[in-house]
């Protein structure tokens, strides 16, 4: 078993040999004029050379013949085979583009080859294991050329994917696939160089669809291969390529539900949702390695806990994707209106208002993740033997109980994006319910011979937890991506409190509104320099002319209903002195005079 230190000899080689070899090909590329031309279809704005995957597929494989002992094994074998194979497919479409029918059967013969060099779930019976092998090998080759939508997106996921699979194969002793996963992730590296924003190259179909190939390969000759649980065999690896599968999660379901062919480019991909909600490109970009990270130290973790630790932490990254996805999948990036073709695109239309069905689903998990926790919480990470058929005997009545009294509570008929302090107070009042029902349930059926009380008390505490995270976790992103945007005048808004607070909400949200709140101007002595929904409060009346100057205001929004006619005339004074308009925005009722 080789040690950590010993990894870093191919990861150094990979990125010193791929910056060697992408410096060369791109001025190959640029003296052919073999360039990738802004579309429509496309991120860029500027002409970019293409296709850099050369130099990656090159340097992995002289990486190989130089560090992996040889005879090689099987899944190295495979991953050469294959490797090769969605090579010269991506490198043809990315000179001539194939048609989507042709493309798809070789992608499909590209992802047999592996699984006929015995890459498989091991863990799974054959009959089972090698079918569902070679879909994942066809998703995530799919899957990561997807990703390739942005600078520096699919080189920095893959690369962290690659880390995260050298530091388990060390763990399992397994150095073929550490040395190989070590020499991935410097390659990948070292094509950052190149690729991060503004890119001087893109690694094309040919990169992509390669690194996609070795990543699925990679991963069921590692965490799917050694792990010591059936589940940790099937959750590792989705945590740790968890942004691919999220990436073509989020761009599959848009396009079915807008009616759009699946296999379109097209700037859709949550990379692009990211940047209309506010973030810049880099932003973006870093903030999905962030999320890439963080799944992968949740493998690494699962990995070294055990099964039922990989089952909750995948819960939560399930139920965390998911805010996410409806967060950005609520962002307009097609001009033209959702129209579903197909009896599947008609059904899956109609299902997509039906939040509540997507609500169930969610706290379903959630549950599931509570009752786990509690168990791992009471006995500070592993759960006696003895406790795991009370918890598959009494998961299902807490599932059921749970989930029947939160709808007939009414937890399903609200808004999550407008929850508010009311929905979490009824929350809390249905999972006091629901939990006291379990327990009174449990005891009739089992008199609670051999359970343990602490965990019905730690339950009830971890599910209103979980389930008022999801819920306010889609308010808050929503709010904080709404801060973030840029757009039309600005404009100081007068009043910090409850009238200059629905403005600012109005102002965030109502995208026929074309306003850029700078901060809040208010006279009150004790609100100043303070934070109110994430802007400040800048200053007093009197400094209205200075701030106009200083923070380029176009316009003051008055939002106090309190104001007498005389304080809003001199209002109006300061702002004529300090040459902007102004005017009042009025509550939707005025108050009723007695």
């Amino acid at each position: 078993m080789r040690s950590l230190t010993e990894l870093w000899f191919p990861f150094l080689f990979g990125l010193a040999l791929t910056v060697f070899l992408t410096a060369g090909l791109r001025r190959l590329l640029l003296h052919l004029e073999w360039i990738d031309l802004p579309t429509p279809d496309r991120w860029h704005r500027r002409p970019v050379a293409r296709p850099g995957g050369p130099a990656i597929v090159a340097a992995i494989f002289a990486g190989l013949v130089v560090f992996v002992p040889r005879p090689w094994a099987l899944p190295v074998w495979g991953m050469l085979a294959g490797g090769l194979v969605i090579f010269v497919v991506g490198l043809v479409d990315d000179l001539v583009e194939l048609s989507n029918p042709l493309k798809l059967t070789l992608l499909i013969i590209a992802a047999a080859v592996p699984v006929l060099f015995g890459v498989t779930f091991k863990a799974l019976p054959p009959v089972v294991g090698a079918p569902l092998a070679m879909a994942w090998i066809l998703g995530l080759t799919n899957a990561v050329n997807w990703l390739d939508n942005m600078d520096g997106l699919a080189a920095g996921i893959s690369a962290i994917a690659a880390g995260t699979l050298t530091i388990l194969s060390i763990g399992f002793g397994d150095p073929a696939t550490a040395l190989a996963a070590a020499l991935v992730a410097g390659t990948c590296v070292g094509f950052l160089f190149f690729n991060v924003s503004p890119a001087q190259v893109f690694m094309g179909d040919s990169g992509s669809g390669f690194l996609g190939l070795t990543l699925a390969v990679l991963a069921l000759a590692g965490p799917a291969q050694h792990a010591a649980d059936i589940s940790l065999a099937l959750v590792v690896p989705v945590m740790i390529l968890s942004i691919p599968i999220f990436d073509t999660a989020v761009v599959t379901l848009a396009r079915v539900f807008s009616g759009r062919r699946l296999f379109q480019g097209g700037a859709d991909h949550p990379s692009h949702r990211l940047v209309v909600l506010g973030l810049s490109e880099r932003q973006a970009v870093l903030a999905l390695w962030g999320f890439s990270a963080l799944s992968a130290a949740a493998a690494l973790i699962a990995s070294e806990l055990g099964a039922w630790t990989g089952l909750v932490l995948g819960g939560v990254l399930v139920c965390g994707f998911t805010a996410l996805g409806l967060v950005v999948m609520r962002v307009r990036v097609y001009r033209e209106a959702a129209v579903p073709s197909g009896t599947a695109g008609v059904v899956l239309a109609q299902l997509i208002d039906k939040r509540i069905l997507l609500a169930i689903v969610l706290d379903f998990i959630l549950i599931c993740v509570a009752y786990i926790s509690a168990h791992l919480l009471r006995f500070e990470g592993v759960i006696p033997p003895g406790f795991v058929p009370i918890i598959s005997q009494t998961l299902p009545v807490m599932i059921a109980i749970k989930l029947g009294l939160f709808y007939v509570l009414g937890i399903y008929r609200r808004e999550w994006r407008d929850t508010g302090l009311l929905d979490l107070l009824t929350l809390l009042r249905a999972s006091v319910v629901a939990s006291l029902v379990c327990v009174a349930v449990l005891f009739l059926w089992t008199g609670l011979r051999g359970y343990s009380r602490a965990v019905f008390v730690l339950d009830w505490g971890l599910t209103y937890g979980l389930l008022a995270g999801m819920r306010v976790s889609v308010r808050t992103l929503e709010e904080y991506f709404a801060s973030l945007r840029i757009r039309g005048r600005r404009v100081l808004i007068f009043g910090a409190g409850r009238g200059g607070i629905l403005l600012l909400q109005e102002l965030r949200t109502n995208p026929s509104l074309s306003y850029h709140p700078v901060g809040f101007v208010d006279d009150d002595r004790a609100k100043q320099g303070t934070m109110v929904r994430g802007l400040r409060v800048l200053g007093t009346r009197h400094g209205i002319p200075a701030l106009v100057t200083e923070h380029r205001i176009e316009e003051v929004l008055v939002a106090a209903p309190s104001l007498t006619a005389e304080e809003i005339d001199r209002i109006a004074l300061l702002c004529r002195e300090a040459g902007v308009p102004w005017r009042v925005a009025r509550p939707l009722l005025d108050p009723i005079e007695t």
